[in-house]
């Protein structure tokens, strides 16, 4: 079997950022002090194992907290009312929070027209985006959500992992009923290269296999991203998952979400390319 790698995979650069200041944390206070992480880090679950094999603790909310410490906020961010919560109960906060994320927040916050959240309901960076103000704000995760946001003017702020012609699709129904969005596209630039990458590969190739964790939007938004090239598409978490129909291929590409680790993706590669 072949496998050709797509040219853009893996860790984006806020990953690495989020990554590279959790570790630091994590080495410089060691047993010294508790150390929290406030939601995955990063949607991957090998990521988030190592960590809590180097003792530190997963938590949802600020009640979990049952002593004082470090308090690392996830890459997607946390709500303001979180935030305070977290500095009330006297917790230094180590914020990870991708830029983009930061950016879309402060869009929210600002903001003097009423808001719509364009991106996938429940989502944690979603979360942090409604939580960013006081004032309602709409989330509007397909053409239907439409159905409940009143004609007029909106400032509108999507999910920095939002599938593209989804997007597309709800801004043009959207002017269809009245409602205009004063769209700033916050879709994150390595998301939409990696997406290119997999329509580029998917003409080359007899399926494509994905990398990553399930609860990654931008993971699974590469397999929908092949899928809707016409080529048969797999999300794969590591070797023991891969589907046996994959091996009935003989031209494999392989793409790998952002927040997956170089090292989780090469040994799907070397897997694949035993067969």
């Amino acid at each position: 079997m072949k496998v050709v790698l797509a040219n853009n995979l893996g860790f984006c650069k806020g990953v690495e950022k989020a990554l590279e200041k959790a570790d630091k944390v994590c080495a410089e206070v060691g047993g010294k002090r508790r150390i929290y992480f406030y939601g995955e880090i990063v949607h991957n679950t090998l990521v988030t194992d190592a960590f809590t094999k180097r003792g530190a603790v997963m938590i949802k909310s600020p009640q979990e907290i049952d002593e004082p410490g470090i308090v690392i906020i996830r890459a997607h961010g946390v709500s303001d009312e979180e935030r305070r919560e977290i500095i009330d109960k006297g917790n230094e906060i180590v914020d990870c929070t991708c830029p983009v994320v930061l950016k879309g927040q402060r869009l929210v916050r600002e903001s003097m027209l009423p808001v719509i959240v364009i991106g996938y309901k429940g989502h944690s960076e979603v979360n942090s985006l409604e939580g960013s103000t006081e004032k309602e704000v709409r989330v509007v995760s397909s053409i239907s959500d439409l159905d409940n946001v009143s004609p007029g003017k909106y400032r509108g702020v999507v999910q920095t992992t939002f599938s593209n012609p989804l997007l597309n699709k709800i801004i043009e129904k959207g002017e269809e009923k009245g409602i205009e969005i004063e769209l700033v596209n916050t879709i994150c630039k390595a998301s939409v290269v990696r997406r290119k990458c997999v329509e580029n590969l998917s003409k080359s190739v007899d399926a494509i296999v994905v990398v990553g964790s399930k609860g990654s939007a931008n993971t699974r938004e590469l397999v929908e991203t092949a899928q809707r090239m016409g080529t048969p598409s797999y999300l794969v978490e590591n070797i023991n998952s891969i589907p046996t129909e994959v091996f009935s291929y003989n031209i494999i590409g392989l793409t790998a979400g952002a927040s997956t680790p170089c090292s989780q993706y090469l040994k799907v590669m070397e897997r694949l390319e035993r067969i």
